[in-house]
């Protein structure tokens, strides 16, 4: 491997990583291979996201099969744990989750822009925040989590990262707004304090929603003081979610970008963010 990119991998920390069990989307490895390939690449370590189940406790036997590595568990607002549902917030956090994502798969813009149903949202018609969200804010705050935004629109998340602001929340994440956030958007959600993602697996074959130039561009736009690179991989035809790391490193590097601002990306600002 390359010197400059094992450097870079080692200690990096993935903060939007998929992995089976799971049963609404086929996955290239189990829980287990994902954080053993992670371990073995001295990465920092990987939050492990699931559309449909708190992966918490996942995480813990992870952590105590690879000393060191960093596992942590998440829960994401879907309809399978009730939505906007702060008693399995509480409970997560109790258990020791560190990330709460808004509904992502059920979240009503998320749906819409794929041109399904009605979904949840995170404000009323009035565009105030749900009670439930104040309440859900709140057990962020005294647990010092962090809080994702997940598929909700630009303005509701706005509006979810203002509040939390108010509530004194610190650890915020603008989840994956390329494509749908305009550039005034993603500045405003910085602003407030949210790291802004970028994934990696847009620039993949699969997706290929923009080029490595196009996502450094947008970096350089944006400033990498705020923003953080994942890979959310996990999914059949893409390779380990510890090589994907590898690969956004290296595009990175080979696009122009600086060592010291790919660190910022994958290591600085994620480990700021979830330690």
């Amino acid at each position: 491997m390359n010197p400059q990119i094992e450097e870079i991998l080692k200690g990096s920390y993935d903060l939007h990583v998929h992995a089976s069990p799971d049963s609404g989307a086929e996955r290239r490895l189990d829980a287990l291979d994902t954080a053993r390939y992670a371990y073995e690449a001295e990465m920092a370590g990987f939050v492990l996201k699931s559309h449909e189940y708190p992966t918490t406790p996942l995480a813990y036997v992870l952590n105590q099969m690879y000393p060191g590595l960093n596992v942590a568990g998440a829960i994401a607002l879907n309809q399978a744990v009730g939505g906007l549902n702060a008693r399995a917030v509480e409970v997560s956090a109790n258990l020791g989750a560190r990330v709460v994502w808004m509904p992502t798969f059920d979240a009503h813009a998320g749906k819409s822009r794929a041109g399904g149903g009605p979904g949840i949202t995170v404000t009323d018609k009035d565009g105030h925040l749900k009670s439930e969200v104040s309440d859900i804010l709140d057990i962020i705050k005294e647990h010092d989590m962090v809080l994702a935004s997940g598929h909700v629109s630009p303005a509701e998340a706005i509006t979810l990262f203002r509040e939390a602001k108010n509530k004194g929340i610190t650890r915020m994440i603008a989840t994956h707004p390329g494509g749908i956030a305009t550039m005034d958007e993603h500045l405003e959600m910085a602003s407030l304090g949210a790291y802004l993602e970028h994934t990696f697996l847009s620039c993949m074959p699969d997706r290929a929603r923009l080029s490595v130039p196009e996502l450094v561009a947008t970096l350089r736009e944006l400033g990498t003081e705020q923003c953080v690179v994942t890979t959310d991989f996990g999914q059949w035809m893409n390779p380990p979610a510890a090589e994907g790391m590898r690969m956004a490193i290296a595009a990175l590097l080979g696009a122009g970008m600086e060592a010291s601002e790919v660190a910022t990306l994958v290591k600085g600002n994620p480990n700021q963010l979830i330690n």
